[in-house]
């Protein structure tokens, strides 16, 4: 029971900060590293790896909450 609400509350956290990340991610000037016509390769990338951050996050407070478990 405990790890279908862990699961839950990842897939939550996830959903959450996908696109939290990628509006935070937007606000950077990407266009200098790339060329000019090449807008969805930055979309791209953006969404890579605001998936990635959320992912991290969401692993990271998960990880956290099991060992606080354990403890307990």
């Amino acid at each position: 029971m405990f790890d279908k609400i862990l699961t839950m509350w990842f897939l939550f956290i996830i959903i959450v900060l996908v696109p939290l990340n990628y509006r935070a991610l937007m606000a950077l000037k990407f266009s200098n590293l790339f060329h000019r016509a090449s807008t969805w390769q930055i979309r791209f990338l953006m969404t890579l790896i605001s998936f990635l951050m959320a992912f991290l996050t969401a692993f990271a407070f998960i990880y956290v909450i099991e060992r606080i478990a354990s403890v307990i």
